[in-house]
């Protein structure tokens, strides 16, 4: 047996994705505290694996201006960073390139924009000049348009990648492995033990799970809530991808991310990122559905919708001739799809929160937590640990709303 599993926690994440990798390095800045992330790597293969997570990809918007209040500081905390990560740790991993919101609700614009100017995030009015900036763009006439010019896209893996090595440099051990259980010790000596697939047992004072909408596959909180489950709706999101040649993706380096909710088809808008150069040496321009073709998932169809399915086939059609449609100029050489989940709550906000004694939690991403990840991990890590909320987030909004646990 190796030291490491005689060794008691002050900390133990469970769950090693955006979320919880942010809370790992940031609990390890704290003097005197020992930190333990638990959680499985990306599986080459999908079949065979029923914990998945929505990390597994090259390209997420990121942005600070938002309409809910909570996320819009999130965001700007967590972007305000981004540098400073990579610095520490050699590893790039965002691309500020800006971002654009056209929209047709001239209310929605209005309040995007008050938005902007309470947080001073600088967006600029381009409505009357994005055609001669962005000529290869369509959107519709009626489109009210800003840009923010601090946003861009960032990767997920290697945000987690610079947020593990970060947490590594800082003293925290890594365990590659599934989590089944979260069980009180009955020991003088710690207050948790945390127990995997492999029959590995981590020891910790207190443990924060963070593992997204894989919250309800495993009996993680029967301990500190007997029958509950936090309230999380899984749903479904499906992302299409269209190839271009390299000297496409060269000629389109300038363009930036952007949403825009006009109508397309039955559709309600979407995003697309410019081109990213993928694993398998491809590039890409990537486009996700805004609430149309955002379905529920219950628990029990988690590995068919990732292992088997890789997205809706009928959105996959659509979202390449919308994104088409919004750059008609662009030469592509094949359309292609996959597809992850979403966590969500009642009230979008996510759920920072301690709900035991030496028990918290870190999650309902919203849609919106990949590029907030690095702050929900700090305020997550810092509650946990010392009893802290140091942000103008009213610590209310983001508690934990509980309901009855399905039984699979």
């Amino acid at each position: 047996m190796s030291t490491r599993e005689h060794k008691i926690y002050d900390l133990v994440v469970v769950g090693a994705g955006m979320m919880g990798s942010a809370a790992a390095r940031h609990a390890s800045l704290i003097p005197a505290i020992s930190v333990c992330l638990l959680g499985p790597e990306e599986p080459k293969n999908r079949e065979g694996r029923d914990i998945f997570g929505c990390w597994y990809d090259e390209g997420r918007v990121y942005r600070r201006i938002a309409e809910l209040h909570t996320w819009s500081v999130l965001a700007t905390e967590s972007v305000a960073r981004y540098s400073l990560l990579e610095d520490e740790t050699g590893i790039k991993f965002h691309t500020e390139v800006g971002y654009l919101h056209a929209t047709p609700d001239t209310q929605e614009f209005r309040d995007l924009m008050t938005v902007s100017r309470r947080h001073n995030l600088e967006a600029e009015d381009i409505t009357a000049t994005w055609r001669a900036r962005f000529p290869y763009l369509n959107f519709g006439d009626d489109c009210s348009v800003f840009w923010e010019k601090s946003a861009g896209h960032l990767s997920p893996r290697d945000l987690v990648k610079a947020q593990q090595t970060a947490a590594s440099q800082h003293g925290a051990d890594i365990v590659r492995d599934v989590v089944t259980a979260i069980t009180p010790s009955g020991a003088d000596t710690h207050k948790w033990e945390v127990r995997t697939e492999s029959g590995r047992v981590v020891r910790g004072h207190r443990v924060l799970v963070a593992v997204g909408g894989s919250s309800a596959l495993r009996p993680l909180f029967q301990h500190v809530a007997p029958g509950k489950v936090p309230n999380l709706q899984l749903r479904t999101q499906t992302v299409a991808f269209l190839k271009v040649a390299e000297e496409e993706a060269h000629r389109l380096r300038d363009l930036p991310t952007f949403f825009t909710n006009q109508k397309f088809e039955d559709m309600d808008g979407g995003y697309v990122l410019p081109p990213i150069k993928y694993p398998d040496g491809n590039w890409y321009l990537k486009m996700g559905h805004n609430r149309r073709h955002e379905d529920d998932l219950h628990p029990n169809e988690v590995v068919e919708w990732y292992a088997h399915r890789r997205g809706n086939s009928e959105c996959i059609q659509k979202l390449g001739r919308f994104m088409q449609h919004l750059l008609p100029d662009v030469k592509a050489l094949e359309l292609s799809g996959d597809g992850c989940l979403t966590s969500h709550t009642p009230n979008q906000e996510p759920y920072i929160d301690v709900i035991a004694e030496g028990f918290g939690v870190a999650l309902g991403g919203n849609r919106w937590a990949a590029k907030s990840s690095d702050e929900i991990g700090r305020l997550a890590a810092r509650l946990v640990v010392l009893g802290e909320w140091r942000t103008e987030i009213p610590k209310d909004r983001v508690r934990v709303i509980w309901k009855a646990q399905s039984h699979l």
